[in-house]
C-alpha cells in the first residue's frame, strides 16, 4: 500500500519520487489518477503499466532524485515502431506521467500534506478533490508539485486545468494543475471468522480495500487467523456490532454458516444505507431468512435490491479462494457500475 511507503519514507527521512498518470489517449493499463512509488534503491510499489514502462521511469526518477526537480514524462504506444526506448510494446495508447519528489527532510510539510490526502481517502467516507502544481507564473511562492487541497471549487474531475489563478500570499499565481478525485477506499465488513473468511480478507487486501471481520468466538478471530484486516470486532452472539460504521462505502458479506446468526446481522444491515448485502448460501436459504424477518414485522422490501445472494460472480467457483475472487469482483463490478460481462464482447472505441 502506497500509504505505508509513504509513512516509512517520512519516518526514516527517506526520499521518494511518486509518479501519477495525469491525462491519457486511447487504451490504457492504468486510469487518470493512478500512482505507484519509487524509492531511491529504483524499488518501484505499484504499477502504472503491464511492466512496459517501468524501467524507463525508474530511469527518469533518478533525474528528479538528483535535482529535486518533477519531471512529465509522455509514453505514446500506439504505434510500434515509434516506441521512444525501443521496446514496441504496441498497448494503443498514450500516457502523460508526472514525477514529483517527497522529501521529508527538505519538505516535510509538503510531504505530510501527500501522506495526509491519501490517509483520508482510505479512512474517509467522501470523495475530494485535490490539486498537483504542473506548472507556475511564481515558483518562489507556488513551486512545482505543491500539492493543493481543493475547496468548493468546481473542476472537471481527473484532467489538467491550465491557466488558472491560485491566490498566494496575497498574489494571484498563474497555474497548471492537475486536478483529481481521491474516492473513498471501499470498506468491507466480513460477518463470520471462519476458514473461508480468510481468504475473502486476503483478496480483500490485495485490492487494497479497508477490511473489517466480525464474529462471538475469539479463538476464531484472532490477528493470526486474520493478519490484513484493519479491524477485528468482537460481538457477543446475537448482538450487532453497533461501533462500526455502516454507509454507502460499506460492503457487507456474510458468511457465519449459522442461519441464526445471519439472521441477526441481516436484521441490522437491512436498516442501514449501504450498497451492498452479500449472502452466502442458496436462495432458498435467503428466502427462509426474508420470512423470518417479516414475521419479527421487518420489511425487507427497500433494502432487498442491494442483497446479492448467492452471493459472488458466477465464476464455477468452488475452494475458498475461487469464492472469495468471486465475492471481490461482483463488489469490484458494482462499485465501478460496470457490466459483468466478458471484455472480449465489449465494444471499443478506435484512435487513429
Amino acid at each position: 500500500m502506497l500509504i505505508k511507503h509513504i509513512e516509512t519514507c517520512i519516518r526514516e527521512n527517506k526520499k521518494a519520487v511518486l509518479a501519477t498518470v495525469i491525462s491519457k489517449e486511447g487504451s490504457s493499463y492504468r486510469q487518470i489518477g493512478a500512482k505507484s512509488i519509487i524509492l531511491e534503491d529504483g524499488t518501484i510499489q505499484g504499477v502504472l503499466s503491464g511492466g512496459c514502462i517501468e524501467e524507463d521511469l525508474s530511469e527518469h526518477a533518478k533525474d528528479v532524485f538528483l535535482t529535486g526537480k518533477p519531471k512529465e514524462i509522455l509514453y505514446d504506444l500506439r504505434n510500434e515502431e515509434d516506441a521512444p526506448w525501443g521496446m514496441g510494446v504496441g498497448c494503443n495508447g498514450a500516457v502523460m506521467i508526472w514525477l514529483g519528489l517527497i522529501d521529508p527532510i527538505e519538505n516535510y510539510h509538503e510531504a505530510s500534506k501527500i501522506l495526509e490526502a491519501l490517509k483520508n481517502q482510505y479512512e474517509g467516507t467522501d470523495s475530494f478533490l485535490v490539486g498537483t502544481v504542473l506548472t507556475s507564473s511564481n515558483e518562489k511562492i507556488l513551486p512545482l508539485n505543491t500539492f493543493l487541497p481543493l475547496e468548493d471549487e468546481e473542476f472537471e474531475k481527473n484532467g489538467v486545468v491550465e491557466d488558472f489563478l491560485y491566490l498566494v500570499q496575497g498574489e494571484l499565481v498563474n497555474t497548471t494543475l492537475f486536478i483529481e478525485e481521491l474516492k473513498p477506499t471501499p470498506n468491507v465488513v466480513v460477518f463470520g471468522a471462519g476458514q473461508d473468511a480468510q481468504s475473502v480478507v486476503e483478496q480483500i487486501n490485495q485490492l487494497q480495500w479497508k477490511v473489517t471481520v466480525v464474529d462471538h468466538r475469539p479463538g476464531y478471530l484472532s490477528e493470526a487467523n486474520f493478519p490484513n484486516a484493519d479491524q477485528l470486532y468482537l460481538v457477543r452472539r446475537g448482538e450487532f456490532p453497533a461501533g462500526i460504521s455502516f454507509n454507502h462505502n460499506t460492503f457487507a458479506v456474510l458468511m457465519t454458516h449459522h442461519f441464526e446468526n445471519d439472521l441477526n446481522y441481516l436484521k441490522g444491515l437491512i436498516q442501514k444505507n449501504i450498497s451492498y448485502i452479500g449472502l452466502l448460501g442458496p436462495k432458498k436459504r435467503y428466502m427462509l431468512l426474508k420470512e423470518r424477518l417479516e414475521m419479527d414485522g421487518l420489511s425487507i422490501k427497500e433494502a432487498e435490491n442491494h442483497i446479492y445472494t448467492p452471493i459472488g460472480l458466477d465464476i464455477g467457483s468452488e475452494t475458498p479462494e475461487e469464492i472469495a475472487l468471486s465475492i471481490a469482483a461482483e463488489i469490484l463490478s458494482l462499485r465501478k457500475r460496470i457490466s459483468k460481462r466478458c471484455l472480449k464482447s465489449k465494444k471499443i472505441k478506435v484512435y487513429s
